[in-house]
Formats: C-alpha cells, sequence, structure tokens
C-alpha cells in the first residue's frame, strides 16, 4: 500500500464577529480538512486549523512542500513520515507552520489505519475505557452580552449533564471578570467544577493579582495564565497562585513540553492534536507527564472530526483527564451521525466504525460545504 495523493481544502464557517476570546474575534472559523488517498482505495481524513501562519499558507506547504516526498510512501510507516517531514526544517527541527501541517497529516494516517484494519481508532490504539470524560467549554464574549447571559449560557451546561464548565477571562478589565466569574460560580453551584482560561492575557503580577480575587470561587484550574513563551512565569503561576495551571494548548513538540514540566509550569498539561504534531507526538507528551505524574486535557475548538480524534485518543491513554466539549465550535455536527457528541452526564463515547468514524467527511462533502458557505458569504454583502 502507498500513498497516491496528498492534500487539504479549507472551509471558512461564517461567525460574523459576533463572539470572541481576549486574542481572537472570530470573522470566520477556517478549518482544514486533509485527506491522504492510498493506491489501495483508502482515504484517512485528519482537520485542523491554522495555529501558526494562515490556512491558506498551511495547504500550500501541504501541497508544494510535503507532498511531493510523502507521495509514494507506505502510510503505515508514520515515524517515518515525520522523518521525511522534519527534513524540511533548515536546522533539523519541525517548528510552528510546518509542525501544524504535520500534525493533520498525522490525524489523517491514524484514521487511514483504522480503516484499513476495519478497527475504531481507540481500539487500535490499544483501549483503556470506553467513554471519555468532558467538560463544557463555551463562555466567550460577546456583543451586548451581559451577566445574566453568561448565567443563562453556563447555568444551561450544567442543566444539560455536565459537571464542569469553562468560561474566559482576560479580555476586560480584571474587577469585570473577576464579577463574571462570580456570576458564573452563582450559575453552575458549588458543586460544579469551573476553569477559567486566559488565553495567554496577563503578564506574572497581573495574572497573580487576579488568582488572588478569584481563587475564593473555587477554581479547577487557570488556563494559559501568561505569555505563552513565558515558561518561568507558568512555573511562578503554577506554584505561587493558589490555582492550578493548564498549559498549552498552543505549545508543539516533545521539547517545549519537557521545558514546561520540568519548572512545574502546570498541573494540567495541555495540547491540542491538530499542533503538538498529531496522535504520534502527543502519545510521547502524555508518555512525558506520566513520568511527571501529572494529568493531560485536550484542547479542542474545531469541528466534530477533531472532537471525535480526540475522544478516541483520550480513550487509549491512562492520564488523558478530559477532552474540551466546546458550545460554540461545533462545526459539521449536524452532518455527523447524532453519536458523534451525544454525552451521558459529560461522558462521550468513541465512535465505533472504523477510523475516527466520520465516514460523511469525503472530498464531495468538503466541497459542498465550501460551496455553501460561499453562498452565505456573498448573500451578506
Amino acid at each position: 500500500m502507498k500513498i497516491s495523493r496528498l492534500y487539504a481544502k479549507q472551509i471558512d464557517y461564517h461567525m460574523g464577529n459576533k463572539v470572541w476570546n481576549p486574542k481572537i474575534q472570530f470573522p470566520t472559523k477556517e478549518v482544514i480538512i486533509v485527506f491522504i488517498e492510498t493506491d489501495t482505495g483508502h482515504i484517512g481524513v485528519g482537520e485542523i486549523w491554522a495555529f501558526y501562519g494562515s490556512s491558506r499558507s498551511i495547504i500550500e506547504i501541504i501541497k508544494q512542500d510535503i507532498a511531493p516526498i510523502v507521495e509514494g510512501e507506505d502510510p503505515t510507516f508514520i515515524e517515518r513520515i515525520h522523518a521525511l517531514v522534519g527534513g524540511l526544517a533548515p536546522i533539523g527541527s519541525i517548528e510552528g507552520i510546518l509542525m501544524n501541517a504535520l500534525s493533520g497529516i498525522d490525524l489523517a494516517l491514524w484514521d487511514l489505519q483504522g480503516k484499513v484494519h476495519n478497527s475504531p481508532l481507540y481500539k487500535l490504539l490499544g483501549p483503556l475505557r470506553d467513554k471519555v470524560y468532558t467538560y463544557a467549554s463555551g463562555g466567550l464574549y460577546g456583543h451586548d452580552k451581559t451577566q445574566a447571559d453568561l448565567q443563562a449560557e453556563t447555568k444551561g451546561y450544567i442543566d444539560e449533564g455536565f459537571d464542569a464548565v469553562k468560561i474566559k477571562i482576560g479580555g476586560l478589565s480584571q474587577e469585570e471578570d473577576i464579577a463574571r466569574v462570580a456570576a458564573t460560580r452563582e450559575a453552575i453551584g458549588a458543586s460544579a467544577k469551573l476553569m477559567v482560561d486566559a488565553v495567554h492575557a496577563y503578564d506574572v503580577p497581573q495574572a497573580l493579582r487576579i488568582a488572588e480575587k478569584i481563587r475564593p470561587y473555587d477554581i479547577y484550574w487557570f488556563e494559559s495564565p501568561v505569555a505563552l513563551s513565558d515558561v518561568a512565569g507558568h512555573g511562578i503561576l503554577n506554584t505561587r497562585g493558589g490555582i492550578p495551571v493548564c498549559a498549552n494548548e498552543s505549545l508543539y513538540g516533545l521539547s517545549s513540553y519537557f521545558d514546561l514540566m520540568k519548572v512545574r509550569g502546570a498541573e494540567y498539561i495541555h495540547f491540542d492534536l491538530t499542533v503538538c504534531g498529531g496522535i504520534t507526538m502527543a502519545k510521547k507528551i502524555a508518555a512525558l507527564a506520566e513520568a511527571y505524574d501529572l494529568k493531560c486535557t485536550l484542547h479542542a475548538a474545531n469541528g466534530i472530526h477533531l472532537f471525535q480524534t480526540s475522544i478516541h485518543f483520550a480513550a487509549a491513554i491512562p492520564n488523558v483527564e478530559s477532552v474540551e466539549y466546546h458550545h460554540v465550535h461545533q462545526w459539521m455536527r449536524d452532518s455527523a451521525p447524532s453519536e458523534a457528541m451525544a454525552h451521558q452526564n459529560g461522558y462521550v463515547r468513541p465512535l465505533e466504525a472504523s477510523g475516527i468514524g466520520t465516514h460523511f467527511i469525503t472530498p464531495e462533502f468538503v466541497d459542498q460545504q465550501i460551496a455553501a458557505q460561499k453562498e452565505i458569504s456573498e448573500s451578506q454583502r
């Protein structure tokens, strides 16, 4: 079996700038779908979004740089493909946008393995559990969104059966965000877990200051409190801030996570399969975290394929505590099997079809999505 074609397509889902976090306002959500076709007729699918560079630059890197050296390779030789892509980096280490692209290719390769072996991915990885704990993620900022709106939103997650909720902070003054945290705690009750995500909005003194103020509201974790590059700052917040730190979804490669763990920069090691290096690298990151006796949690704020990929991965990895169940970014959910995001008290099962199980995502389906979103864009002009 050989790879006959590698390519990617981009869907621009329109969001109209209605919601934002401390760093990003969302006119669109750009979803990249990676396809790997083989000479045996199998197709592997990976889903990513651009953490580094633009979506179009990732697609061009796949087309111009990676496809020529990967096509013709045996798709079961995943580590070899990682090494080939690594050879494109001038200093021999995979960085930024190249790792983002490789992550999508890796996810497509693992989906392909499941399809070739007619096995759900989590069983191919070595299953530990058949359902995965998820938490409700939302609490973004929005136009004219009041505290009452935030309370109704987050209480709705509890009413839906979740027992943990994550909201954003760092996009308003500290006084306003403290009030949002207090309002959320009141809405979800004393027993539910409450996480906050600052998306790297603070410097160390600011983060320590707000940690002190929100600590009485029993915060389960403080996510991405300071700049991504400030490894020492994460260590300070985690050891002195009084709230466990969760970090960092935008990191990639094993050495970056090793640097974070060396300074005890987080109690919850946070990674995203679309940027860290895919499943192949995520297994190594989780094993390193296990050696430090640390728990892992997966960021999943894109589409249904990434969400289910994360569920499959978490079902096979002992120290993965949770997967993000995003209530804003759920692209392609309407076309997916109903069980893909079905949950019972926050627990989600991996799909039992081969690979990731989202077989509806074909090149033709993606073309239809692209055309539909283009019509929406033109109608709004």
